[in-house]
């Protein structure tokens, strides 16, 4: 794959996961419950998935995959499904993407953490830092991206545990996928996911609902960006390095506070512009290393 081809790839999916957001805000702004639109989006992608990877699920799949596919399925697609959905009450989806654009900061935490192979040089820890200076400034300006409505410190904090498990999930996605084949792994992470999102619908009173042919479009807009988003990426990653993937990042911003804008016509601060620059200075540090250490 050439770099040109590499970089069109990302852009477009950096720009689908910015409009993830937007129809994710749409559907709750008519009024579709949060434990509906998050249940039927994953069950959906899980039902897909599953078909698609049935043969091999069925030959591969063993009690060691099962667990290991069941837990990164929970860091990558429940926490984040769940946490992502409530936080939209609160915080505008262009603001919700900025949030997105701080998984890499806070990967290299949990990898300094808990995955001691790696080694996290004096560069990326001040990458670190910068980025966090950004959600600092953010956090103190109380912007929520709506007019008179919504609550910072609530959506952003929910936002906040959405991406630690997409974080964590990158560095169990690492070492799993090393061994565990690839269509097994995909479609464990997303039955579990699914049928850990039903028992949640269920235990909270969810209903399943009539939505008009308007909704039903947005939610499978959203099925296909899942699905599209994930072939995709892996895809790329495969053919090109994790260093170039990380490019996506500075799209889903972008995108995600246009569309919002023009959309939704959601509120765009200051603040924002000021924390995505500290954030992609945090990125641009963070791929310099990576780029000087290979």
């Amino acid at each position: 794959m050439s770099a040109y081809s590499g970089l069109r790839n990302i852009i477009l999916i950096g720009a689908l996961f910015g409009f993830h957001g937007l129809l994710n805000r749409s559907l709750l702004i008519d009024g579709v419950s949060e434990v509906f639109i998050v249940t039927a989006r994953i069950t959906i992608v899980a039902f897909l998935f599953g078909i698609y990877c049935f043969k091999e699920f069925s030959s591969e799949i063993n009690f060691n995959y099962f667990i290991k596919g069941s837990l990164t399925g929970f860091l990558a697609i429940t926490i984040p499904g769940w946490t992502f959905i409530y936080a939209l009450k609160y915080i505008s989806s262009g603001l919700h993407s900025i949030f997105i654009s701080t998984i890499p900061l806070f990967t290299v935490v949990w990898v300094y953490l808990f995955y001691k192979e790696e080694v996290i040089t004096r560069l990326k820890l001040i990458s670190v830092f910068i980025g966090l200076v950004g959600l600092i400034l953010l956090f103190l300006s109380g912007t929520t991206g709506l007019s008179n409505e919504g609550n910072l410190l609530i959506g952003g904090s929910l936002a906040l545990i959405g991406i630690q498990g997409l974080a964590v999930s990158n560095i169990t996605n690492k070492k799993d996928s090393q061994y565990i084949p690839a269509k097994t792994y995909l479609c464990t992470q997303w039955l579990s996911s699914s049928l850990i999102s039903i028992v949640l619908f269920l235990s909270l009173g969810g209903k399943i609902e009539i939505i008009s042919n308007t909704q039903a479009l947005r939610l499978f807009g959203l099925v296909f960006i899942d699905i599209f988003n994930y072939s995709l990426f892996f895809y790329t990653i495969k053919r090109l390095s994790a260093t170039f993937t990380t490019l996506v990042d500075y799209v889903v911003p972008i995108v995600g506070i246009f569309v919002g804008y023009i959309f939704l016509e959601e509120v765009v601060s200051n603040i924002f512009f000021i924390t995505l620059f500290l954030i992609f200075i945090s990125l641009y540090l963070a791929v310099k290393d990576e780029e000087e250490n290979i």
